[in-house]
């Protein structure tokens, strides 16, 4: 697509707008013009045709139809999926498992980023021993690819709240723990005030869950909140304290509160070396300057509650949403601890507007309470 902007009778043309092939305005000055979506300065070519000397007015014509982008233009018109290659050559690390991702053949990929390194005039690639890896300059560039996708994406979820306020789509990560009913209770909640959103659910641990919110897989997660979190703000919904789980028969059932040094010589029954909340219990059994003495170990903390329930050992845990396991009880751990629960949110992608829209809702509704640590018993 020609692009025509007015020029001076020095050939340069004066400041303005001119729109590439995919309609994208973009402004110019001088030599160089600025796209708003690659989001950097490239130069602009103007190339003299054959001109009438005159117009009908008798003025000499300032009309350059030969004027264009380079490179923009062609980026924008056929290298748009070559310039996604690249930046998914970021993200996935190595060009086969790019090419897949963007769907195409590894050789077709290939040829794709040799094309995109000619229309650029810079080496993008590099091969690095069998492998074809990015060149600075593809780096570089592949960056500038991710802020267009980035802003593009938000254009088109902005486009159709516009069109239809109150509809979209979010996904919501979750702590398995949280499946039960945390979780449950707040997405009922929000369905009852937003029922055309789409919401699609992921479980996982907090570290795929932070993975997860920093590549896009997931808007906001529901997890706990760790300052050690790199790049994830945090508003905190409620606080779940830390009780010892013991079955009903047990000598420390009817205690009113627990000390871990008082559960020295128990045998504990706990989540497997490595989870989050492991890591959590063990903070505060060194606290109590307690080593525990583990005999079952298990990756599922329901699992955990119901061993110890079974009096297969006793277990140090969040207190369960609703009241103890029946045939269980749990004691209240003095000095109190909690584990901090919020929606977590990740400061490398911006939130759509649907998604920071549940975010600020969730951090703004009656549902949101700290649980009292109180000793609780379940039928027997």
């Amino acid at each position: 697509m020609p692009l025509s902007p007015s020029v001076q009778e020095n050939g340069h043309p004066r400041p303005g707008r001119v729109v590439d092939p995919y309609g994208i305005a973009c402004s110019y000055s001088g030599s160089e013009i600025t796209h708003p979506v690659l989001e950097v300065a490239l130069p602009l070519v103007v190339q003299r045709r054959a001109l009438p000397a005159e117009s009908r007015s008798g003025s000499p014509t300032a009309n350059y139809d030969g004027a264009m982008l380079s490179p923009s233009s062609s980026a924008a018109s056929d290298l748009m999926p070559r310039l996604v290659l690249l930046h998914a050559m970021t993200e996935r690390g190595h060009l086969s498992a790019a090419a897949e991702a963007v769907g195409v053949p590894q050789p077709t990929a290939t040829r794709w980023l040799t094309a995109l390194s000619r229309t650029v005039g810079v080496a993008l690639t590099q091969r690095v021993g069998r492998r074809i890896e990015l060149t600075r300059a593809g780096v570089a560039l592949a960056e500038a690819v991710g802020s267009a996708h980035t802003t593009l994406a938000m254009g088109v979820a902005r486009a159709h709240e516009a069109a239809d306020p109150g509809r979209g789509q979010i996904v919501f990560g979750f702590l398995r723990t949280l499946g039960a009913s945390r979780a449950p209770e707040l997405l009922r909640a929000y369905r009852a005030t937003r029922p055309r959103v789409r919401l699609a659910l992921v479980q996982a641990a907090h570290e795929e869950l932070i993975e997860k919110l920093h590549d896009g897989t997931i808007d906001v997660a529901m997890s706990s909140v760790r300052t050690s979190d790199v790049d994830i703000v945090a508003t905190e919904l409620f606080k779940e304290p830390f009780v010892l789980v013991v079955p009903a028969d047990h000598r420390l059932a009817r205690r009113e509160s627990v000390r871990l040094y008082d559960c020295r010589d128990e045998t504990f029954v706990g989540l497997s070396v490595g989870i989050a909340l492991r890591r959590k219990v063990d903070e505060l059994f060194g606290a109590a300057r307690v080593r525990p003495r583990y005999g079952f170990e298990t990756e599922e903390v329901e699992t955990v509650r119901g061993l110890a329930t079974a009096g297969v050992g006793v277990a140090v845990l969040p207190a369960r949403h609703g009241g103890s396991l029946a045939g269980s009880v749990e004691v209240p751990i003095v000095p109190r601890h909690h584990r901090n629960i919020g929606l977590l949110v990740s400061t490398r992608r911006p939130l759509e507007p649907t998604a920071e829209g549940f975010r600020l809702w969730a951090s703004q509704h009656a549902w949101t309470r700290s649980l009292q640590p109180r000793r609780t018993s379940g039928p027997v």
